[in-house]
């Protein structure tokens, strides 16, 4: 969709509006410390499926922060400056659960409401410079959400914000609070893992696991991978999509997706145009004949490496922990080998990602307009994400959910 820039001022910030991120020059400067999902290349493959109406905002200032001052470069001189971003999508058909608030969370009746922070990838993050104070942060994502609220007045004001995770949710609320802006009401949405890669790399990263047997298991694994006869290719996306997209499929056909071959090969032919450029693709291929019977696709952004998604052609695969190898194992060795500090390994398959060491973090979603749980009800959602994770992971979870996002 062409971009048609407007602004609207919200003193002391103007706001400025498009219908892409990228007619907005600083979009990935303020996106680069977050996560890979708020970067334009993925925002714009997203928005390629024409479900939702798309609104990317821009906050300016002519105040400088405290980076932009001792930089040189601050609003000092009466220029301004951009100090926060934000899209909002307006997507009454959506079609994706996960970002349809009564569909995630049952208690909520329908409303036509705005998401904030983008539509997929389950990872949102703020977008601001650094140096703001936590008032000058607020009034900026104040403005923001007045003009994404003033876009779509159907809203009614009402908004949510999911998959934060909890120091991004608390900045977002004590900001929005000390700029006068709310209520802003907090819910448990979900939870995502991720590595910290190690200096030592993938040895040093198994040598830390948390118990014996962990260690022990990771080793047969990587062990009965050698064996097998099994490579791994380092590719990148576009040269491989026919190949990929029935691999994909596969997985979600056995996980209860309706998703055909075609339709796999066509999200990744997408993914390819918009974000070739930072893909990186692990192959798994035979010995005999070089085929490949699995693939895990992975995207750079920042120092991180975060994991989408895999494939497997189901029939052919020998059974030497092909998973393992190409979701953790093998996207470890690339951080190290690369210099990256992260792989993001995503939601769902706690258990196998927490027993070959991922940490895991809780998301949250924010929102205003729409009704918070009464003090004290149960949270099936948290009850549900304990029952699914190893014992070790669970007792931190419950720790780290107990109060809410920090």
């Amino acid at each position: 969709m062409a971009p048609h820039p407007h602004t609207a001022t919200h003193a002391p910030v103007t706001v400025r509006a498009a219908d892409s991120p990228r007619a907005h020059r600083e979009w990935d400067l303020l996106a680069a410390p977050t996560s890979f999902y708020c970067g334009a290349p993925w925002l714009e493959f997203s928005d390629t499926d024409h479900v939702a109406e798309a609104r990317y905002l821009v906050a300016e200032s002519t105040e400088s922060t405290e980076s932009t001052a001792s930089a040189g470069s601050g609003g000092a001189d009466g220029t301004a400056r951009a100090v926060a971003g934000l899209v909002a999508h307006w997507s009454p058909r959506e079609n994706n659960e996960r970002y349809v608030p009564e569909r995630v969370f049952p208690d909520l009746d329908r409303a036509d409401v705005l998401t904030l922070g983008g539509r997929r990838g389950y990872l949102s993050g703020p977008l601001a410079a650094p140096g703001l104070t936590p008032a000058r942060r607020g009034a900026a994502f104040g403005a923001l959400i007045d003009a994404a609220a003033a876009w779509r007045p159907a809203a009614q004001g009402r908004w949510w914000w999911p998959y934060l995770t909890g120091e991004d949710a608390e900045i977002v609320r004590t900001s929005l609070s000390a700029a006068g802006h709310g209520p802003v009401a907090a819910r448990l949405i979900g939870a995502d893992c991720s590595i910290a890669v190690p200096e030592g790399g993938l040895d040093a990263h198994i040598a830390a696991l948390t118990a014996k047997q962990r260690r022990t298991n990771a080793r047969r694994e990587l062990r009965a991978f050698t064996e097998s006869g099994l490579r791994i290719v380092r590719a990148t996306l576009a040269e491989h999509v026919d190949t990929l997209g029935p691999l994909l499929a596969n997985v979600q056909q056995r996980y209860g997706h309706d998703h055909s071959a075609g339709q796999m090969t066509s999200l990744l032919r997408r993914q390819a145009e918009h974000l070739q450029d930072s893909s990186v693709v692990f192959l798994c291929r035979t010995p005999d004949d070089d085929r490949t019977i699995g693939f895990c696709l992975a995207y750079r952004h920042g120092r991180s490496l975060a994991v989408r998604v895999v494939g497997f052609d189901y029939d052919r695969l020998p059974g030497a922990a092909e998973y393992a190898q190409l979701a953790v194992y093998e996207p470890l060795r690339y951080c190290h080998e690369s210099g990256l500090d992260r792989l993001e390994l995503g939601m769902e398959s706690f258990e196998a990602k927490c027993r070959r060491g991922a940490a895991l973090r809780p998301l949250w979603a924010l929102s205003h307009g729409l009704p918070a749980p009464a003090p004290g009800t149960p949270d099936a959602r948290r009850d549900a994400l304990l029952a699914a994770l190893p014992a070790y992971e669970a007792e931190l979870f419950r720790t780290a959910t107990e109060a809410g996002p920090a």
